[in-house]
């Protein structure tokens, strides 16, 4: 239970009972008397803790209710136990809920204050089984009951200690003799049991050890005896020392090896690491303390923390909860003051290390040091018992062994005196005689000397022992002899035998025997004989002969295998399975840059080499070879490492690039031996790749630049050409109705057809004819203009063009030359602003010396770029800003990026030879007059900016469809400004318009006296194909819907049938004009349309033909194939696409027209559906027989 004001520490905490029961001793009983009266309200003051922590409990929560409600029994026997001062409790009512005094609080340790006012059952849970008996014993007899030997785990300076209590339980009764509760008396016994418990363990340990009669016996009941006590001892290791390296000597490298006898409390599993330990060897664990403990000869405590123990304890698997002890002491067993073993104990965990465990421990040590003595010297007793029964038995074996080996083994043996008698011949089987010290002679040998040696036993009498060898080892024998003879002393020796050497594919012409000879001495130390042993190792020797023939091949054959190697040309290379490597010849170092000294200590070691994107196959490859046997190849490029050929003044470069073979060989066990690696240099390889790939490339592109600019020039020049063709046919038909309308005039008749007078009429077809002649003339200048690029370039690629510079006014020529854009700028709603900087004025640029064609040429072709490609733009804007420098200008000051010089400067003619008097013009120093084109376009990307100067080149295939031109504009450009010793360059980005600039090399000169050379432009261009042909705008709304009245004989009658309904859809606005006029002229109903999108949007809409759904509002459509936003091939697609799902009825007749006369193009247009194809130039009647013919088939 808790207090209402929250837990009261115990006034007592930490204090021993020794401590607890002095304080309550000088404690006045006065002082413990309570007030709990609560019925009275009468209240004495409180001066114990206790008294007011009993107070201030919450009974409200305990089974005995509020104070307020108890009996005068349990307020009185309450007050009773508040003021004893020994040790009670106070188990009241049936769930015998606990009150406690002062005085016991030493026994409730942690459990205070919360135990007050808590069933019993609770708080005592390990003895409340014997508890509880108890008291319902007494609840029956009402008599005083008593428990003994009742064992509480109680906390004491943060350790539990285990203590033993025996209980008397005097029952409290009320006035009926009824038993309310049980006011319990505790018996601290604790020192009590554990010296009982101490003594019977000393005593089963002494009748146990004494029964032993060897160490591991003594070891074993050592251990036995100490396991009966296993709550002192829970935990035991037993190490024995090695009993000849006591603790007490002192070698100059002690050594103290420990073997493990046995354990308590520890399973057999775990003590496998543990088992042997060398103290001089762990100098970092448990070694150190052992020694220390072992030489100061007492006990030593360690706490389980104690990091000296931390290496053996987590030997033996023991760690955290699985300690069996929180101290551990030492115990060294001592013999004659050595020790001869020592323990390793764990004590009780219950029981902090005192006085009276360190005597229990000390006399364990006591009772084993002598039973060491004893055992060991009935060890030793029974030692030297075992080796004199040994001994006499090991003679009997050796006597029989002898005896055997003698009769079986394959070395012969004989004893001969110096007479020559012999006293015993053993086992005469092989390679052994003996000679006799003086004479020299053979007193006896086995066949298989004789056999060795190639003599005969008849003539052992006469043999010597020299006459066993080749006259060659005649001398050594000699030397051994008197070695053995004089400094008796033997040895082993090589000799050979005059017998050759045969078996099987192997012969020799001398056996090789080794003989090893040795001197017999008697009791004076005298030699009486030589023994000479001799063991045959022909087959051996021809082996070694063998081996050192094959070895000295096999070298010579590594050395010129490695001298390839080393001079090969292919890079050579093993290393293991891991790929460490283990040889690299000087093709292999020099592909990585290796030093051929150093072979590099990492596996793989090319891999940083190796460049980026290659690195994961070469590691594949090598996964490969670990994995399976097999020729395994990759190729690789290497880094920092390039591959340059030259040829004449152009270089080209690049990658080093090899190719690996690689080959592993595996062992028997399928493990890798080794790998091999041949790696081979393809650079030049990969060069040719590289350089036949670019010139294919280029090769191709250059086709097909040929091709577009082909396909551009058909187009450019035949379609002006049906445009002049066209009104060509119109002006001869205007003329012949102007005829006959002069016929009628003389006649002063009116035209019936018309309603108009001969003179509206005449007028009419004059003002017809005079339109289609400009046409004609401007398509001319378009033409002229393509025919004037091509020659140009012409000139360019063969160094035929001229440069004349003559004196002008370069302003004045700019500004004049760019009102031949005034109608197309009018137009197209184009704002042209020419800005000039301060710098002409400064630098007084009015005269200047330059080719005014070339110059033009320039800057036509820039503004005429620019107009292309602002005219669809929101913002219509051009601005040409004109400059000059007296230095050659930077990227930075123009604000665009030059494109690099191809070509060098022009040397121009004579720059004063038109000019009369050009010795006054007195030039001066160069000047650099530059001019940029800026406009609101839609600019350039990154790859369109690359393209735009190149010969035939646009910015994309589809400029030259949506914008015209023959990609020689700017290219040309180029070229002549560097002619002109300057740069051109441009900067742009998507959707912010382009800015071109350029700066030509001049110099400034004084007006001439009379100008050879107009100031007018020298250079025209035409904008035929964007402007009527008067010049003047040509919008969409311009009368497409009428249907002119065409002029008929008198005599030809109207047809009666319905006229045809004809779509033009067509780009080029002149020829859309043209051909509509001429359809129109003979009796077509006319519908134009600029391109596919409109087209498109024409034959969806029925109200201009005013025709059922189920008709088609046209009988023919001519299309022609190249136009912007939609193309004759889609719109045509698109049609079928309708005419398929039955959005458009039938089958309308599509003829394609096109100034394109490729085979290709013309096929592909009949197979995505149009019915016919027309190529321009063409004439009128031709077209309209070819539109009869489709509508005929349709």
């Amino acid at each position: 239970m808790i207090a209402k004001g929250g837990s009261s520490p115990s006034p007592v905490d930490g204090l021993s009972s020794q401590d607890q029961e002095q304080n309550n001793h000088n404690k006045s009983p006065s002082n413990h008397q309570g007030c709990l009266d609560q019925k009275s309200g009468a209240s004495r003051p409180v001066h114990a803790p206790i008294h007011k922590f009993f107070e201030d409990v919450d009974w409200d929560k305990s089974a005995i209710g509020p104070a307020a409600n108890w009996d005068s029994d349990l307020r009185h026997i309450s007050r009773f136990l508040l003021a004893d001062t020994s040790p009670a409790v106070l188990f009241w009512g049936e769930s015998s809920t606990i009150l406690y005094n002062e005085a016991y609080l030493p026994l409730l340790g942690n459990k205070h204050p919360g135990a007050m006012g808590m069933d019993a059952s609770e708080v005592f849970p390990m003895i409340w089984d014997q508890l509880a008996g108890q008291i319902a014993e007494q609840r029956r007899t009402r008599q005083t009951e008593t428990c003994a030997g009742t064992m509480l785990l109680i906390e004491k300076n943060g350790h539990l200690e285990e203590t033993y209590f025996d209980w008397k339980l005097i029952p409290v009764t009320d006035d009926e003799g009824e038993v309310k509760g049980s006011y319990g008396i505790p018996l601290d016994r604790t020192l009590e049991v554990i010296c009982s418990r101490q003594n019977d363990c000393i005593q089963r340990l002494s009748r146990h050890t004494g029964t032993a009669n060897n160490m591991k016996e003594l070891w074993q009941t050592l251990l036995t005896g100490l396991s009966y006590n296993s709550k002192d001892i829970p935990f035991a290791l037993l190490y024995s020392m090695d009993e000849q390296l006591g603790i007490s000597s002192a070698p100059s490298k002690p050594s103290y090896p420990c073997h493990l006898e046995g354990t308590i409390g520890v399973g057999a599993d775990r003590i496998i690491e543990q088992e042997y330990i060398d103290l001089s060897c762990d100098i970092n664990g448990f070694a150190p303390t052992m020694l220390k403990a072992l030489k100061c000869d007492s006990l030593l405590i360690l706490e389980y923390d104690d990091p000296s123990l931390h290496k053996l304890l987590n030997g033996l698997g023991l760690k955290g909860h699985e300690l069996p002890s929180e101290q551990f002491a030492i115990i060294p067993v001592k013999d004659d003051g050595r020790i001869a073993a020592f323990m390793v104990v764990g004590l009780n965990p219950y029981r902090r290390y005192n006085k009276q465990f360190c005597e229990f421990l000390q006399l364990v040590a006591d009772i084993a040091a002598p039973q060491v003595s004893r055992a060991r010297l009935s060890e030793e007793v029974a030692r030297h018992n075992e080796l004199a029964r040994r001994a006499q038995l090991d003679r009997r074996r050796s006597d029989m062994r002898f005896s055997r080996f003698a009769e079986w083994s394959i070395v012969g043996l004989a004893v001969i005196d110096v007479e020559g008698k012999v006293f015993s011949i053993l086992a005469p089987k092989l390679h052994m005689m003996r000679i006799d010290t003086h004479s020299r002679q053979i007193l006896y040998a086995n066949d298989a000397w004789y056999k060795f040696s190639g003599l005969s036993p008849a003539d052992q009498q006469t043999l010597s022992w020299f006459d066993s060898v080749v006259p060659e080892d005649v001398d050594l024998l000699r030397q051994w002899q008197r070695r053995v003879l004089y400094e008796k002393k033997g040895g082993a020796f090589q000799i050979r035998s005059k017998e050759p050497f045969r078996r099987g594919h192997m012969s020799s012409d001398h056996r090789t025997g080794i003989c090893a000879c040795y001197a017999d001495l008697n009791e004076l130390n005298e030699v009486e004989s030589v023994m000479v042993f001799t063991m045959d190792i022909s087959e051996l020797k021809w082996t070694e002969q063998q081996l050192i023939s094959r070895s000295k091949a096999l070298e010579e054959s590594e050395k010129k295998w490695r001298n390839y190697a080393e001079h090969c040309p292919f890079g050579i290379c093993r290393t293991d399975g891991d790929g460490y490597v283990q040889y690299g010849n000087k093709a292999w170092f020099s592909f990585y840059g290796f030093k051929p000294d150093e072979i590099p200590k990492q596996p793989q070691p090319w891999l940083p080499w190796v460049r980026e994107d290659y690195v994961q196959p070469c590691k594949e490859f090598f996964a490969k070879l670990q994995r399976a046997p097999g020729l395994e190849s990759v190729e690789f490029q290497l880094v920092n490492k390039t591959y340059t050929i030259s040829g004449g003044d152009k270089t080209v470069t690049n990658g080093a690039y090899v190719v690996a073979t690689g080959f592993s060989q595996f062992k028997e066990d399928g493990t890798i031996d080794h790998m091999d690696f041949w790696v081979t240099d393809i650079s030049g390889q990969k060069m040719a790749v590289k350089v036949l790939t670019d010139k294919m490339e280029e090769a191709i592109r250059s086709k097909t630049q040929q091709e577009r600019f082909m396909d551009m020039i058909s187009h450019e020049i035949r379609n002006p050409l049906s445009a002049v063709l066209h009104c060509s046919e119109e002006i001869i038909e205007s003329i012949k109705k102007g005829s006959a309308v002069l016929d009628w005039v003389f006649h002063d008749n009116a035209i019936r057809d018309s309603g108009k007078s001969g003179k509206e009429i005449l007028k009419k077809q004059i003002s017809s004819a005079l339109e289609a002649a400009n046409t004609i003339v401007y398509c001319v200048q378009h033409q002229k203009q393509i025919v004037d690029d091509v020659l140009t370039v012409s000139k360019l690629d063969s160094d035929l063009l001229v440069v004349s510079p003559i004196p002008v006014q370069p302003m004045a020529l700019v500004r004049s030359s760019l009102k031949i854009f005034d109608a197309e700028l009018k137009m197209t709603d184009i704002k042209l602003k020419v800005v000039e900087d301060n710098s002409l004025s400064t630098l007084g640029l009015d005269w200047v010396l330059l080719d005014p064609n070339r110059f033009l040429q320039i800057v036509i072709n820039l503004v005429t770029n620019a107009i292309k490609f602002t005219k669809t733009s929101k913002v219509r804007e051009i601005v040409v800003t004109a400059s000059a420098q007296t230095h050659r200008p930077f990227e930075i000051e123009l604000g665009v990026e030059f494109v690099p010089q191809r070509y060098s400067p022009a040397t121009p003619a004579s720059a004063t030879s038109a000019v009369p008097d050009s010795k006054d013009m007195n030039p001066e120093s160069d000047i650099f007059l530059c001019f940029s084109v800026k406009d609101t376009g839609k600019g350039l990307t990154k790859d369109e900016k690359a393209l735009v100067f190149n010969r035939f080149s646009q910015a994309s295939p589809k400029t030259h469809i949506e914008y015209g031109g023959s990609g020689l504009g700017l290219f040309i450009a180029r070229q002549i400004t560097e002619m002109l010793g300057g740069e051109i360059g441009l900067t742009s980005s998507p959707g912010s318009g382009c800015t071109f600039a350029f700066y030509i090399k001049t110099q400034r000169c004084e007006m001439p006296h009379c100008s050879p050379i107009s100031t007018e432009p020298v250079i025209r261009l035409s904008r035929s194909l964007s402007i009527t042909a008067n010049g003047t705008p040509m919008t969409s709304e311009e009368e497409d819907d009428e249907f002119p009245l065409t002029l008929r004989e008198p005599s030809t009658p109207r047809p009666e049938e319905s006229p045809l309904k004809v779509l033009v859809v067509e780009d080029n606005l002149v020829n859309q004009k043209v051909l509509c006029k001429q359809l129109r002229n003979r009796d077509f109903l006319v519908k134009a349309a600029n391109h596919g999108r409109d087209a498109l949007d024409a034959v969806r809409d029925r109200r201009w033909t005013e025709v059922s759904d189920e008709e088609n509002p046209f009988d023919v459509i001519l299309c022609d194939i190249e136009m912007p936003v939609m193309d004759g091939i889609e719109f045509t697609k698109e049609v079928r696409r309708l005419e398929a799902e039955g959005e458009l009825a039938g089958h309308v007749p599509i003829l394609g027209v096109t100034a394109n006369v490729r085979s290709k193009q013309v096929s592909g247009a009949i197979e995505v559906g149009m019915d016919g194809v027309t190529t321009k130039p063409y004439r009128i009647e031709e077209l309209i027989a070819h539109i009869g013919g489709v509508c005929t088939r349709n």
